[in-house]
């Protein structure tokens, strides 16, 4: 691998230790890294850390994903070499979803969608059908705002 100029400290001795647990696992268990078991290409190419790719993951992460190495190749490339990126990817998912929620609840008491009730006294005029969509809206819109506040954000 080229050499590469880190930005995080802490993240290039994550990345070393984790490579000097990958040769203590090729000199403690040499028939799982041997050539028998693996084809001399991969031998040479095992990495102490988990690859991604732009298409290896889908949904939320695959946004994120998108985002960093569109935004911060340097920071997305550290915090896979580190083993830390499926960590902070997981993390973002959950923020992203809470985050909706959390929109989503705002947006639709703001509309008056939170129960039948409510929905009929604020406009007697609304159909079943006009609440639903208006929840669909706020839901479609809730993941918008908060894919840009939470996955758009570093």
């Amino acid at each position: 691998m080229d050499e590469m100029t880190w930005t995080d400290p802490q993240l290039k001795a994550r990345y070393e230790e984790n490579s000097r647990k990958l040769e203590h696992l090729k000199e403690t268990l040499p028939n799982l890294y041997s050539e028998d078991a693996l084809p001399e290409l991969l031998n040479k190419l095992a990495v102490p850390y988990k690859v991604f790719t732009r298409s290896s993951l889908h949904g939320i992460q695959n946004m994120r994903i998108n985002w960093l190495m569109d935004n911060h190749p340097q920071q997305f490339r550290e915090m896979m070499m580190a083993n830390v990126l499926e960590e902070h990817l997981r993390d973002i998912e959950t923020r992203t979803r809470e985050r909706q929620a959390q929109i989503m609840d705002q947006l639709m008491e703001s509309r008056h969608l939170l129960n039948r009730t409510d929905c009929l006294k604020a406009a007697p005029q609304l159909t079943d059908l006009d609440r639903l969509n208006g929840m669909n809206e706020a839901q479609s819109e809730s993941m918008s705002m908060a894919i840009h506040e939470v996955v758009e954000s570093f």
